[in-house]
């Protein structure tokens, strides 16, 4: 009895198909990736404008910095933000 076995028109046959799938597939593939990029930066963006937030609210609305325009450290400098409107209903 003879055994069936794959032709080599037939394994040429899969191997394209898989790589014209491949082909289409590549590109969704980068678009994605670069879209959860933005998604992790806007998520990064939002945690540390929330850290400014909270910190501000801390401290009276005021940002402490621990330089001064000549480059000395200057304890008593600070820059006191305001916050955008749309900032004041986000959960904290």
């Amino acid at each position: 009895m003879k055994k069936k076995a794959f032709t080599l028109i037939g394994l040429l046959v899969v191997i394209a198909v898989i790589a014209v799938l491949m082909g289409i597939l590549m590109p969704a593939l980068g678009r994605v990736r670069k879209q959860a990029r933005a998604v992790a930066c806007q998520a990064n963006l939002k945690h540390w404008g929330l850290i400014f937030k909270m910190y501000t609210d801390d401290n009276d609305g005021k940002f402490y910095s621990a330089w001064s325009s000549n480059q000395q450290f200057d304890t008593q400098r600070y820059l006191q933000v305001k916050w955008p409107e749309w900032m004041a209903g986000m959960p904290e």
